[in-house]
């Protein structure tokens, strides 16, 4: 029905103009649910909710390593996923001193020993059987024993069971499904969940969409991006500050754990790849406003999930614990500079490169 036939009806205006604009809205409903909402819901058939109830005891793990699994990697490094539906998760709860820049050492809360966690790659549909051992019992030489808990933002799980604190000296075992594909946060949620994520306790989960990703690349990589608050004794020893992080004054913003380790060992790729990142902005405080220098993003998926999908963003903005992953050609060899467009945190840390050596120029 046209304008001029609504008129012809001698309709008041206010209700020609209502019934144009519910017909509008009915038509883009329409047009979202056909470009991807059926997609959604056709993936979601096979979603399982909730879990078998989680087991707790004081069993010991048999060998000294901290993480265990081929579904993990350490960033920047992103593993394939294994040929499983089925992944068999270790990450234990270690107190161990990292190093974060040239005198700066402290003592740090860690997933798997290393900052931020390994990052955990699976499938869409795929369960995890994961297990945790909370080994701060083993390091009170320089570190009070603490109980510690993880929280996967991919899960679908009752919190009160699965997210239960650990004791020092204690195992939990539980598991979930990834019933969404994702860029999604990891990290400790026991109080005050802020100085257990200071110390470290952070990672991502990637979860691939069960039929791929619509794109293809050349090379991919993680970045986890965070912030450390920290102060220095007389001794010369640094130590997390509460304090400063509830002010949100960082000391550092970091990729991967480290201020500016990406400037002094750039990521490595070729001019005409296609280069996909898989970005958490970990926090805990503060946004992150993404950006590479010399480049545009064709592919946006925000929270890394491909239905979130937007294309040619100069910057992608991510809230604390907010991922994304993001695509993008190198056009040509030289050096092109990723960073916090926050130019703070840039002067904390929040910044590195990607070197592109000369290579012929593929069209992509």
């Amino acid at each position: 029905m046209s304008f001029n036939t609504l008129k012809r009806l001698k309709l008041p205006t206010i209700m020609v103009v209502s019934l144009i604009s519910v017909v509008l809205l009915l038509g883009l409903s329409w047009l979202v649910s056909g470009c991807g909402g059926e997609g959604q819901t056709e993936s979601l058939k096979e979603a399982v909710y909730g879990s078998p109830e989680a087991q707790i005891s004081m069993e010991q793990p048999t060998t000294s390593e901290l993480y265990s699994g081929s579904a993990l990697s350490i960033a920047p490094e992103v593993n394939p996923i294994p040929n499983a539906r089925v992944h068999e998760v270790r990450l234990d709860v270690t107190h161990s001193e990292i190093q974060v820049a040239e005198g700066v050492k402290f003592v740090a809360w860690t997933f798997g020993g290393t900052l931020p966690g390994p990052v955990l790659h699976v499938r869409q549909g795929d369960r995890v059987r994961f297990t945790m051992t909370n080994r701060s019992d083993q390091t009170v030489s320089f570190s009070p024993p603490t109980p510690h808990s993880v929280d996967f933002h991919a899960a679908m799980v009752n919190p009160a069971d699965k997210y239960r604190e650990v004791i020092p000296g204690a195992t939990i075992k539980f598991e979930w499904v990834a019933n969404y594909p994702g860029v999604f946060m990891y990290h400790c949620g026991s109080p005050a969940i802020l100085q257990h994520m200071i110390y470290g306790m952070i990672g991502m989960t990637i979860v691939e969409p069960k039929n791929g990703y619509p794109t293809k690349v050349d090379r991919e990589f993680a970045l986890v991006q965070s912030e450390l608050y920290l102060t220095k004794m007389k001794s010369g020893m640094y130590l997390v500050d509460m304090e400063a992080a509830k002010q949100k004054k960082a000391t550092y913003v970091t990729f991967n754990g480290i201020p500016k380790q990406y400037v002094d060992k750039p990521l490595q790729a070729k001019a005409g790849e296609r280069i996909r990142l898989y970005i958490l902005n970990a926090g805990p405080n503060g946004t992150s406003s993404f950006h590479v220098v010399g480049t545009l993003f064709d592919n946006v998926w925000f929270d890394g999930n491909p239905q979130n999908e937007q294309r040619g963003l100069q910057t992608v903005i991510l809230g604390s614990s907010n991922g994304a992953i993001v695509e993008f050609v190198i056009p040509e060899a030289g050096i092109y500079t990723f960073v916090d467009h926050e130019f703070a945190d840039v002067e904390l840390g929040a910044v590195g490169q990607i070197v592109a050596k000369s290579e012929t120029i593929a069209s992509k």
